[in-house]
């Protein structure tokens, strides 16, 4: 018989994979416990969750949600989830960024789940290279202010060339005349 715990932690645990945007799962086996406190620290001031739960109720709780794409093989082990509700990249850089700067030994990342697919270590480590979302945005929007920034200038250089033609004009009348 299922013990009433256990079942609200599946149930809240399904609630936050369904809202997962992505995720990435790590062994965090050999990480002292004040490294994991400040690995949960550093993820919430990045507005991400940071997970240490139980292979079994993690398997429970990801029917019907996008970390479902999730084989069994997966949950071998300790694992901890950084979990994104809104930003896709942002677990993956979240923890190689924390690897870089952290004083102790890091969770390994084991693979990860975008958007309902899962995807593989090298993968995450792909992901967590991309630019910025914001810098993302501005080489978008460079790229569609480039034409219009071309046309105008050629607009002005079209109107330098003609107010040129009028003041040699005008100079030259003012010459012979």
């Amino acid at each position: 018989m299922p013990n009433p715990a256990k079942e609200k932690a599946v149930a809240e645990l399904n609630e936050l994979f369904q809202k997962a945007q992505s995720v990435v799962l790590a062994d965090y086996q050999g990480v002292t416990a004040p490294a994991l406190a400040g690995l949960r620290r550093y993820m919430k001031e990045r507005s991400l969750g940071f997970y240490v739960v139980k292979n079994t109720l993690a398997k429970q709780a990801a029917k019907n949600t996008p970390l479902e794409a999730l084989d069994d093989d997966t949950y071998k082990g300790p694992i901890s989830m950084v979990i994104s509700f809104d930003d896709l990249v942002a677990p993956a850089k979240a923890l190689t960024d924390y690897a870089k700067t952290g004083p102790d030994k890091e969770p390994e990342i084991l693979c990860g789940v975008l958007s309902g697919k899962k995807i593989s270590r090298a993968e995450v480590e792909a992901l967590s290279k991309l630019p910025s979302r914001e810098a993302l945005l501005s080489q978008m929007l460079s790229v569609f202010q480039g034409p219009a920034t071309q046309f105008v200038g050629t607009l002005q250089g079209v109107t330098q060339k003609f107010v040129g033609t009028l003041n040699a004009i005008k100079e030259q009348k003012e010459k012979t005349g």
